[in-house]
């Protein structure tokens, strides 16, 4: 039988050590110096993890720009690129490239565009041109093989037929204004 001092003696780890309350000691120095949050401290931390990313989509709400649907007027085509027959009677393996296919989009409407982003086939591949303003009444040919998937791939007409366009541009007032049309 062992007496009290021997059991005092004797080694205990720190995941062993508890006191009579049922309290067991920290492992690390750094958790038992780590700050805590109080009942008040951490009611007021939810409250402002949920009133900031609501304050956050208001004001940019408030401060952007607005977007006008449908606003802009243009005139668009394809240059250069097969028929529609071609994509119904050529298996895939057998068709070829077309490297001179263009899409031609025409400013129809009364104001300049700026920033403009490009998008065939429902966006997949796309296209940003921040340079000149496109003008009243200019045309821009824009290359079908410029046109880029965010994977990195390049538009090939040769194997996919374009389907629409999306034109998104930036007004003078500095508001957007969007295109969309679909071919058949």
């Amino acid at each position: 039988m062992a007496t009290e001092t021997q059991i005092a003696e004797q080694p205990q780890d720190a995941s062993a050590a508890t006191n009579d309350a049922g309290f067991q000691e920290p492992l690390s120095t750094h958790l038992a110096n780590a700050p805590g949050l109080s009942r008040k401290g951490l009611t007021r931390l939810l409250i402002l993890m949920c009133v900031v990313p609501i304050a956050t989509v208001l004001i940019l709400h408030w401060s952007m720009p607005a977007v006008k649907p449908d606003y802009l007027q243009a005139d668009c085509s394809f240059v250069n690129v097969p028929p529609p027959t071609y994509y119904e009677e050529t298996l895939l393996e057998d068709r070829t490239e077309f490297p001179n296919a263009e899409l031609v989009i025409k400013n129809t409407g009364a104001e300049s565009w700026t920033h403009l982003n490009i998008r065939i086939n429902s966006g997949h591949y796309q296209i940003y041109e921040h340079g000149s303003p496109l003008e009243p009444g200019e045309e821009r040919r824009y290359l079908l093989n410029r046109f880029v998937h965010r994977s990195g791939a390049v538009y090939q007409v040769g194997i996919n037929r374009p389907n629409s366009i999306e034109i998104y541009a930036r007004l003078p007032d500095k508001s957007r204004g969007t295109y969309e049309t679909e071919f058949e």
